[in-house]
């Protein structure tokens, strides 16, 4: 009688939470502007399902939502969405149903981020765009070269109106001259930085939301992980560093994808020593130093806009190798 009840009950309770579901892709789908608000309240109902039942039940709630949106409005979108959240939800429900800690947690949800990421681009390619994603790229990037030198013309003519000498216009120049050397290969080595930073970033929001969200129904999340103690471990470095070097090797012995993986990999490896640098920086001015946030947000911010950004990629380098804040538990054993 009691597994009946609690059949009952889990059946109730998913299928209350598929359409409530179901609403909020609806919501986002004609209202592309509260899209980004969507994509951090949507695995909270997933991540609850899965908190107070268990994956099946969360599983099949999550199909329903899909069947109900996309009978109103549209099923490839209907789709596209589950995506996003269904990970993000499945993954956060585990970590709070098994107590995680919020930097296991984080590194949970910016893996899951990553991976909805690239299965987003995926399916938008094959489904959506019905393109090939070089295309898509090469496309939209002509597009935009085109976009920015008709507006680069625009603003030179008017410059030329008000009295600019030519050569005051030089900086300009280099300037245009440099977006249209961008070619395919750069956005394609930029793609695994840009999902590196968008899910950390992601990872962060989502965790941020949900536990102001869950705190509300008594569930226990820990405070998110302080930024200054986030670390890149000497195994993270090791990994970076060794594809770093593969990718030189392939890329001298000209084999196919070795350019890609040379400069994808380098342009990655800045932006996690920089991330590191930043949070080693942070950690020495608020805890060392003792200084306010907004004082260490001004700080940094001015800096890293600055020539002296590129020493934050040294100091995270060197973050990574002697661990300085002695967070990373492969560290290197100094007697």
């Amino acid at each position: 009688m009691e597994n009946k009840n609690y059949s009952t009950k889990a059946i109730v309770e998913a299928s209350l939470i598929s359409v409530i579901i179901a609403v909020i892709m609806i919501i986002t789908g004609y209202l592309p502007i509260v899209s980004f608000i969507g994509t951090l309240i949507l695995p909270i109902p997933v991540a609850i399902l899965y908190i107070r039942h268990n994956y099946k039940i969360t599983i099949t709630a999550i199909f329903v939502s899909v069947i109900i949106a996309s009978l109103v409005y549209n099923p490839i979108m209907a789709i596209y969405s589950a995506i996003t959240y269904s990970i993000i939800g499945v993954i956060l429900g585990y970590c709070v149903k098994n107590n995680k800690k919020s930097s296991k947690t984080l590194i949970y949800l910016a893996m899951g981020s990553g991976i909805s990421n690239i299965l987003t681009i995926a399916f938008s390619m094959l489904f959506i765009e019905k393109v090939s994603f070089v295309n898509f790229i090469s496309k939209n990037l002509e597009f935009m070269k085109q976009t920015i030198n008709v507006s680069f013309n625009s603003a030179k003519g008017l410059y030329l109106q008000a009295g600019v000498t030519p050569e005051k216009l030089k900086l300009l120049d280099k300037n245009l001259q440099l977006i249209n050397n961008i070619d395919v290969g750069l956005i394609l080595a930029l793609i695994p930085a840009t999902i590196f930073i968008f899910s950390v970033i992601s990872a962060y929001l989502n965790y941020i939301v949900a536990r102001e969200i869950l705190k509300k129904l008594n569930y226990k999340m820990e405070k998110i992980l302080p930024f200054s103690k986030v670390y890149v471990s000497n195994i993270v470095g090791a990994i970076l560093i060794g594809i770093v070097c593969i990718g030189i090797i392939l890329s001298s012995k000209n084999i196919i994808g070795g350019e890609f993986i040379q400069k994808s990999s380098i342009i990655l490896s800045q932006f996690v020593f920089i991330i590191n640098g930043l949070a080693a920086s942070t950690y020495f001015l608020r805890v060392k130093k003792n200084l306010s946030k907004p004082i260490v947000i001004l700080i940094l911010g001015l800096t890293i806009l600055s020539p002296l950004g590129n020493i934050y990629f040294s100091i995270g380098l060197m973050e990574m190798a002697f661990d300085f804040r002695k967070l990373d538990p492969y560290r290197i054993k100094r007697k």
